[in-house]
């Protein structure tokens, strides 16, 4: 986030501040909430930033939450406070005040507009009292035209459009010499509606060419009648002046390809033509117009110019190259060359334009635009740095999407130039861009670090050297601030990450190579084991390596070696990589790498024993390993019940055990009551996934009732977990349920304020016949809600459940009286809900107040 983003926000909290305290002193029943979170600017500065919304206990319709308070104070005010006989006034200023602004705001623009409606009443007569002059000595048949003019000009019509210029093709004649001066001077301004039929009347009687063309240039450079204006121009390029064919450019751009606008679906019919013709006529004046549009500080002039080189890159793509220096600059200096604009946020648009038109050059001169590059990297600011570094990932953008064929030597420039930036530059942003294009990188990058591999794990060695380097810098250091430690923090983790990338492409460039495969290896043997770091990452990546038998012979010996090792990290490591080959890799192992990695499951450090516990889901192992490893996973699983797991750790290894090693014997005798018991101490929130694929094992035995209650009452479930939770209750027993009702009850009163348990709840006890247990659960929701206005249509459909379960229960019962009150009743609340819907439509009306014609209702 940029300085002016933040100046913004602040801006944003104080007049939200501004606002909360005129809502306070309006009324003391009115509330400010806010509806989403906290971000940091707010918890820094301590303003209400966010989504913030007006609300009230005695309103019966809504309103709008949203990041500017006043619009949300003023949509509820015309909702419900109008209307209001509850309201306690507090002091003054209140609300009024915003409400007398927007209303003196209101009557301004009515004022404008009836004003802009007289003048253009008063333009209308002056044009009228105009063409009844012309009529003076006109045939019938011209005085006819004249007619048509002022319908159009009374009453706009596709219809009368229509006839205008059909009447002058088939009888020109009615275009005598004062009426063909008068088109000219309708073609000239849009004020009189026809601007497009006057040029086409008088293209179709061949008015003079160059006046034609002189007003058909005027058109594009004003941006009216583009497309019939770039039509006639098209048709005689070599006419007009060389400063009127440069002003007409962004409007021939536009017309040939617009720049994109965020979040439009848009589908316009794209017209490159008329730029094409006019560039192959004037193609000095094309390239000075569009020169000052990159010139321009306007962020969408700036893109329409990158526009128009797209379009004439696909006739002649040596031309963006000749703007490279001046779009690079732009790039580089955007914060300093580009104004701060609304609709192109933070620049982001605009900067990717010219991105994109950098890598359309150095497709096709690499070398020469990376050079360019360079040369604005030194002085750059941090930002414009991390801009330019994103031409590179772009590079592969246009390989990705299909526009270019990435060359080997394009992808040779982007390798060599991101390894140097990546083992040189302490630019956070710089260096998580160039993480960016491993994780994105095509096949012409592997290709590249194919060519280069040595180079490549070189890179991943200077990257752990700086890795290393830096922690000894920032433990040496003290009385460190919060905000560097955490910049220090995100910086360690961008080389951490950058590390691996270079690991990972490493691999995948030597995968299926034998010589690639055999450099890397050769690599790998020559690192010195006190950096254990990159002899796990390199370890690491050879799971690439082993997709072929080849390939799996050359990587095993540092693979078994790393089996046996005696770094903790490697071990795990290499316990990992054994887990990423695959079955059909597995069934070609020497039975003594087996057996070393069985040992790993009894490995006294907790690095190793976990990493080899998830591989084992991967692992197929001969009979006797088996039970070796299952015998393992049981003593694993001992161990850590009475441990503070709050990996999953624990619940992991019991469900790949129910999975994988348990017998049906195993689990009547005493196996489900003892994982029950030791899933009862397990965090529920973060492992609801793993139980739910364990609860068909243990469904069965009665402490399961006890281990779901448990789970529904855990405060930490949070509601994407519901579902989770809900789905283990289902598949209680129905003896089970019908024995536990009613704890199942109580567990229903408990959570009554979440509304998805309860529901469950009153389903399973409705299931089994517990009709008492099921009224009590859903009465107890019922409760639960305030008896307030905004909540009491909530209130009336929780009712209408009560009633629904407590008829089901007359119907068991066979109580007709009782099922003909609940039937009355349920009625009654039916004609309530659409009466009081009825009666507040108008003010509940989705869209916001300020968008509709009526306000309140």
């Amino acid at each position: 986030m940029n300085e002016a983003e933040f100046d913004r926000h602040v801006r944003t909290g104080e007049r939200n501040k501004e606002v909360m305290e005129l809502v306070h002193n309006w009324c003391s029943h009115a509330q400010v909430r806010n509806h989403g979170g906290t971000g940091l600017i707010a918890m820094q500065t301590g303003l209400p930033i966010g989504m913030f919304g007006m609300q009230c206990d005695f309103a019966p319709a809504g309103g709008i939450a949203g990041w500017y308070l006043e619009e949300g104070a003023l949509d509820f005010y015309d909702r419900n406070c109008v209307h209001c006989e509850k309201r306690q006034a507090v002091r003054l200023p209140n609300l009024s005040q915003l409400v007398a602004e927007r209303d003196r705001e209101l009557a301004r623009r009515k004022e404008a507009a009836e004003r802009a409606k007289a003048e253009a009443d008063a333009a209308r007569a002056d044009r009228k009292q105009r063409r009844d002059a012309l009529r003076t000595g006109q045939s019938p048949a011209t005085c006819a035209l004249l007619d048509d003019l002022q319908a159009l000009d009374d009453h706009p019509s596709d219809e009368a459009r229509t006839r205008i210029v059909e009447t002058v093709k088939l009888a020109p004649e009615v275009l005598t010499a004062p009426i063909t001066e008068y088109f000219f001077e309708l073609a000239a301004t849009r004020a009189g509606g026809c601007q497009t039929e006057a040029l086409l009347v008088l293209q179709h009687v061949g008015a003079d060419p160059a006046r034609l063309a002189a007003a058909a240039l005027g058109c594009l450079a004003r941006h009216e009648s583009v497309a019939v204006a770039a039509g006639i121009f098209m048709a005689t390029p070599s006419l007009g002046e060389e400063a009127a064919v440069e002003a007409a450019v962004p409007a021939l751009i536009s017309l040939a390809s617009p720049p994109r606008l965020p979040l439009s679906h848009h589908q316009r019919r794209l017209q490159p033509g008329p730029l094409e013709a006019v560039f192959g006529e004037r193609p000095k004046a094309i390239r000075r117009g569009i020169q000052r549009l990159l010139d321009s500080r306007q962020s969408y002039s700036i893109r329409t110019g990158t526009a128009g080189l797209k379009v004439l890159a696909t006739k002649d793509p040596v031309i963006p190259g000749q703007f490279g220096k001046t779009l690079v600059a732009k790039l580089a200096r955007a914060h300093l060359l580009i104004d701060n604009d609304e609709a192109d946020r933070d620049r982001d648009m605009v900067c990717s334009d010219l991105q994109r038109s950098i890598a359309a050059i150095f497709l096709l001169e690499p070398a020469a635009t990376d050079q360019l590059i360079s040369s604005f990297f030194e002085g750059a600011s941090s930002e414009g740095e991390a801009r330019l570094i994103r031409v590179y990932e772009e590079v592969f953008r246009f390989a990705v999407r299909g526009k270019a064929t990435l060359e080997d030597d394009v992808a040779g420039v982007v390798l060599t130039r991101v390894i140097k930036l990546a083992s040189t530059s302490n630019n956070f942003k710089v260096l998580s861009e160039i993480s960016q294009i491993f994780r994105d990188g095509s096949g012409s990058l592997l290709r590249a670090a194919r060519k280069d591999l040595d180079v490549v794990l070189g890179a991943a060695a200077v990257l752990d050297a700086r890795f290393e380097a830096f922690n000894a810098e920032q433990n040496r250091k003290t009385n460190v601030s919060t905000l560097d430690a955490l910049e220090a923090g995100n910086f360690r983790s961008t080389l951490d990450n950058l590390r691996e990338c270079f690991a990972t492409i490493a691999a995948r460039a030597a995968e299926g190579d034998r010589l690639a495969t055999e450099s890397y290896i050769d690599f790998l043997t020559k690192v010195d084991e006190s950096r254990t770091w990159l002899v796990s990452a390199l370890l690491k990546e050879t799971s690439h390596l082993i997709s072929t038998p080849e390939g799996l012979n050359l990587v095993l010996p540092e693979l078994y070696s790393g089996l046996m090792g005696t770094s903790t990290l490697v071990r795990a490591t290499a316990a990992e990589t054994l887990g990423r080959a695959g079955k059909s890799r597995i069934a070609d192992l020497p039975q003594l790498v087996l057996e070393a990695f069985v040992l790993l499951l009894s490995d006294r450090y907790v690095i190793v024993h976990q990493a080899a516990a998830g591989a084992l889901e991967n692992i197929p192992l001969p009979p006797h390993l088996e039970q070796a490893a299952g015998l393992a996973l049981l003593q694993l699983i001992g161990a850590y019940k009475s441990e503070k797991d709050t990996s999953g750790f624990l619940p992991r290894c019991m469900r790949l055990y129910l999975h994988r090693f348990a017998k049906e014997e195993q689990l009547k005798e005493a196996l489900a009551v003892w994982f029950i018991g030791i899933l009862m101490a397990v965090p529920p929130s973060s492992n609801l996934r793993a139980l739910n694929s364990m609860s068909r094992f243990l469904k069965d035995d009665p402490s399961y009732v006890d281990l779901v209650i448990s789970i529904l009452e855990d405060q930490s479930v949070r509601e994407y977990g519901e579902e989770d939770a809900i789905r283990l209750a289902y598949l209680i027993p129905d003896a089970e349920a019908l024995k536990r009702a009613d704890d199942l009850a109580k567990v229903a009163v408990r959570r009554r304020d979440r509304a998805p348990y309860v529901g469950a709840m009153v389903e399973i006890l409705t299931r089994v016949g517990a009709w008492e247990q099921a009224i009590t659960a859903v009465e107890a929701a019922w409760e639960d809600v305030p008896d307030t206005v905004p909540k009491r249509r909530m209130k009336w459909a929780r009712r209408m459940q009560v009633v629904a379960v407590r008829f089901e229960a007359a119907v068991a019962a066979g109580d007709a009286e009782q099922r003909a009150a609940l039937k009355a009743e349920w009625e009654g609340l039916v004609k309530a809900l659409d009466d009081d819907e009825k009666q507040y439509a108008a003010r509940r009306n989705p869209l916001p107040s300020f968008l509709r014609t009526h306000r309140g209702g």
